[in-house]
């Protein structure tokens, strides 16, 4: 061998490319990456149509066994549509199907009042202060106007609240026995309450029962109602949601380099958050979800940020540090406001370990510590009786709902050795009266009195609880149809973008609680209130313009996009879009079918994923031309 052969087989292996994980690049990953993309994309593209296809049986109280040519044609029509999409998103992630703008908007975008408006909107969306000021301009009419939206659950942490200060009081409010109190309203299982008398509970999350419920009480005790309590909490989660989209919001515009965001899609991002209506009046409403949906967002554009800057760039150790105590309080008030937060975040600090182990003081600073943080001081309330725990059944919707199912269609088939173990939990009889195929609050006996007992939280023990799911399991063996039927009818409509929302984020404008309760807040603009409901409603019941006022439609709208993504081999992001794949599966185990304000967090971060594609369909553009030989 020559030397100069042997010096160009040393360039030619010193130019070979180090091989790197798909999840840590930005290029495509392998072929065979792409290929389990594919088939996911095509799993979650039937799963789309099955949800589809079935709804119009569902929302008659059918069952899979009607399923007939109707159902099979809008099935194939909707996995037709779904992988055109995924497969159009591939193309142009891919670098394949450039994104170009019609003639006509290209000239009408060179006149001289577009030229000026393209710099007013670049101007009003640079940065996240000026983005803020725009939304919270953008939304003061809701919130002036209604002020606040809220339903049952506010009053029941109201309540506790105000059993607890009693209780401190010397006035000791009725416990345990046959007294029906607020932990029997949505009910916790006595075997749970502690020997001494105990009025505050996990049941709608500790931490934002104490915060809404004390300042309600010191409204009530200051002006003698609760309205201004309930308005000033509804004003500060309207500040702090423009804060989190804002600035998520702009670390999505403002991209990296030399990458410029046009007038075009900075107008549609705020248009979004702007005239939205789930976005709109979850900006007021106490409910829990929409905390939890801001607070994601915010943590969503966190890791968007870590993620797309060079880990060998000198600068990346810096901006990581100033970025860990956003991090920590996201993720804190993530868990403070949704119980199934502590799951997304294991899972996320688990998955981070595995991708981004080097970084390990963000993963400790910003997942582990306010993790452990939470859970200590929770598990220490409940430990020593401060506090009743969650009752665990709660988690069990499915399986309730199924056992329900049965009970109501075929009674005869539960086996008797699963009918004696179930008889100490729940009454199948009342089971069968209360089943309804789209919520599972009657089978968990929630509600006031008064109520048929399905769920018998007064005298159940955790010994027979520990039968249920053998009881389930040999139910279902006899049943398979019905169990499959009782899951799909109270899970597809987060995925049936032609279903309508069962609760929708406009119920809590006007519902009784608003409309009927406080001292002046039901008189203020009650009549407007019934308005907006009424327009929203028409709207989302409008044929094809109504999808984009449901929030199932930007369910479906996120799944597709991130299997878009995997198709093309681009796993890198995983700590993003990995998330959403959970809260997706938090929505399918429900207690209601097709609740809006379970949907918030993906639904509002579907146009950062279309801006994400876009710069990655020009990143992957820009690299297939450099590496074309010359």
């Amino acid at each position: 061998m020559s030397a100069d052969s042997g010096r160009a087989q040393a360039r030619e292996a010193g130019e070979q490319p180090v091989q790197t994980s798909a999840l840590q690049t930005g290029r495509p990953g392998s072929r065979a990456s792409r290929t389990v993309g594919l088939v996911l994309a095509l799993l979650a593209c039937l799963w789309v149509a099955f949800c589809t296809g079935l709804g119009p049986i569902y929302r008659q109280q059918g069952s899979l066994t009607q399923v007939g040519l109707p159902q099979v044609l809008i099935m194939l029509g909707t996995l037709a549509v779904c992988l055109a999409a995924v497969l159009i998103c591939r193309r142009i992630l891919l670098g394949r199907e450039p994104i170009r703008m019609p003639q006509r908007l290209t000239a009408l975008a060179q006149r001289p009042r577009m030229r000026a408006y393209a710099a007013f909107i670049t101007r009003q969306t640079s940065g996240w202060r000026p983005i803020m000021r725009l939304l919270l301009l953008g939304w003061a009419w809701a919130f002036l106007t209604l002020l606040a939206a809220y339903g049952a659950d506010l009053y029941a942490q109201a309540q506790e609240c105000a059993n607890f200060l009693a209780q401190l009081q010397g006035d000791q409010p009725p416990y345990g026995g046959n007294a029906f109190t607020q932990m029997d309203v949505y009910p916790i299982g006595h075997y749970l309450w502690p020997g001494h008398p105990t009025f505050l509970t996990d049941q709608h999350n500790m931490v934002l029962t104490l915060f809404y419920g004390m300042t309600i009480m010191a409204s009530n005790h200051l002006t003698g109602s609760y309205d201004a309590g309930i308005v000033l909490l509804a004003g500060l989660q309207v500040i702090f949601a423009a804060f989190c989209c804002a600035v998520t919001a702009d670390r999505f515009l403002r991209g990296g380099g030399t990458e410029h965001t046009g007038a075009l899609a900075r107008t549609l991002v705020i248009l979004f958050f702007l005239l939205s209506p789930f976005v709109v009046f979850s900006t007021f409403s106490l409910t829990k979800s929409p905390l939890f949906a801001f607070a994601f967002i915010w943590w969503f554009g966190i890791w968007h940020q870590l993620e797309s800057v060079d880990k060998n760039s000198p600068l990346y150790a810096s901006q990581a540090a100033r970025l860990r105590p956003a991090l920590a309080l996201s993720t804190l008030i993530m868990l403070i406001s949704a119980k199934y937060a502590l799951y997304i975040i294991l899972a996320q600090l688990v998955l981070a370990l595995i991708v981004h182990r080097r970084q390990w003081a963000t993963i400790l600073i910003g997942l582990l510590l306010p993790l452990v943080l939470f859970t200590g001081v929770t598990g220490a309330l409940t430990a020593t009786g401060t506090v009743i725990q969650g009752d665990p059944v709660e988690s069990r919707s499915i399986q309730l709902q199924q056992i329900a199912r049965v009970a109501q269609r075929n009674p005869q088939g539960i086996p008797a050795q699963a009918r004696a173990d179930l008889e100490p939990i729940m009454d199948l009889d009342n089971a069968a009266i209360q089943y309804t195929p789209w919520e599972a609050d009657r089978v968990k006996s929630s509600g006031n009195q008064p109520k048929l007992i399905v769920y018998r939280w007064r005298t159940v023990t955790p010994e027979q609880l520990s039968r249920l799911n053998r009881a389930w399991l040999q139910v279902g063996l006899r049943n398979p149809v019905i169990y499959l039927d009782a899951f799909m009818a109270e899970s597809y409509g987060y995925f049936d973008p032609g279903d309508p929302a069962y609760v929708a984020m406009s119920y809590y404008l006007n519902n009784g609680y608003v409309q009927n309760s406080g001292s002046w807040l039901a008189a203020w603009c009650h009549d407007w209130r019934n308005g907006v409901t009424g327009f929203v409603r028409t709207w989302a019941d409008t044929p094809l313009l109504g999808l984009v006022a449901r929030a199932n439609f930007w369910v479906v709208a996120a799944l597709l996009l991130i299997v878009a993504r995997l198709a093309a081999g681009h796993w890198r992001g995983v700590l993003r879009w990995f998330p959403l794949l959970l809260i997706m599966g938090v929505m399918i185990t429900a207690p209601a079918n097709n609740f809006e304000r379970h949907m918030l967090p993906v639904d509002m971060v579907v146009p950062f994923l279309i801006l994400d594609m876009v710069r990655e369909s020009r990143r992957a553009r820009t690299e297939n031309l450099m590496d074309r030989p010359t």
